[in-house]
């Protein structure tokens, strides 16, 4: 079992938010952003206003936080990941 000091469960530009605020107030805890994207948080507004024009953006386009900014701010990253159950009582999480 791996003991994190906040779970941000939604890895787009909430969750992504989420942890930029939760590092700005806390400089040294751990913090895990989990979520069943592939990718790190990317603008999905502008992605389908480009779809509707024809268009393909490329991802750096896209992306709001790229991975770069996470290992920069110390937050551990699962992506492609979901939680299976979740225990508050507990802080326990179980990921799959």
């Amino acid at each position: 079992m791996i003991r994190r000091d906040y779970l941000v469960i939604g890895s787009g530009i909430g969750g992504a938010c989420a942890c930029e605020g939760v590092r700005k107030h806390d400089k040294r805890g751990t913090i895990t952003i989990v979520g069943a994207e592939i990718m790190p948080p990317y603008n999905r507004w502008l992605l389908s206003k480009d779809f509707l024009r024809e268009k393909t953006p490329p991802f750096k386009k896209l992306a709001h936080y790229d991975q770069r900014w996470f290992v920069s701010h110390k937050i551990e990253t699962r992506f492609a990941t979901i939680v299976k159950q979740f225990n508050i009582e507990r802080r326990l999480a179980v990921l799959g």
